[in-house]
């Protein structure tokens, strides 16, 4: 399966590159770099010019292997549809006004998280590593 057939996919990918690029506004923009090293980052100094490095790029460069990163996602995945189902069992459970509306919606949740992981086997090493950071490193949500 390509990844133009997972519905969302595609977007999903845009919104990343559109973080890439810088395009996206961050929500505020105060300039936080004179306050301070507060971002974990540190100095190096290398022939007589600085660089700060921060802790997300020493975690970008220090990213494991394709495949260990496809396992971490898939589980992370799997461990969101499992919270998922629990939710779901306790609102069966609930019998109130309403509650068949948020059962329909954590279902179709499921189905996109479930979609996402198929389309995560078939993803290529740079949609897996995008992915990756994403998740693991900028601790953003999954959908």
């Amino acid at each position: 399966m390509s990844i133009g057939k997972v519905p969302g996919l595609d977007d999903f990918l845009n919104a990343m590159n559109s973080l890439e690029m810088g395009h996206i506004s961050e929500g505020t923009g105060e300039d936080k770099s004179a306050m301070g090293d507060a971002g974990g980052g540190a100095i190096v100094a290398t022939g007589g010019t600085t660089a700060a490095v921060s802790a997300r790029d020493r975690a970008i460069a220090n990213l494991p292997s394709p495949k260990v990163m496809q396992k971490q996602l898939e589980m992370h995945i799997r461990e969101e549809v499992k919270k998922l189902r629990k939710q779901a069992h306790h609102i069966a459970k609930l019998r109130e006004p309403g509650s068949a509306y948020h059962l329909s919606k954590l279902y179709a949740r499921m189905r996109q998280f479930n979609t996402l992981l198929s389309g995560l086997f078939d993803a290529g090493a740079d949609v897996i590593r995008r992915f990756f950071i994403r998740v693991f490193i900028d601790r953003q949500p999954i959908l």
